[in-house]
């Protein structure tokens, strides 16, 4: 997978996150047919740029959009 392709994936799931909010890695790998492994590679990137972030709820690690990414406008990739 070439880095262009992690940047589309991630521009796909931080789109996914704005719509439907926090979601476990299950669940995005649902929404959008990546493998997990591509998956990982783009919310890395979406980290790394400090637009999503990770939290707990259960048993669960889920994802969402930081607080300063939330607005669809803002996304730059």
């Amino acid at each position: 997978m070439l880095k262009d392709d992690i940047g589309i994936n991630a521009g796909v799931i931080w789109r996914l996150l704005s719509a439907k909010g926090a979601l476990s890695i299950r669940e995005i790998e649902a929404y959008t047919n990546f493998r997990d492994t591509y998956i990982y590679y783009s919310l890395g990137w979406l980290a790394r740029e400090g637009k999503i972030r990770f939290f707990e709820k259960g048993d669960s690690v889920l994802v969402e959009l930081s607080r300063s990414y939330s607005g669809y406008n803002e996304m730059y990739f």
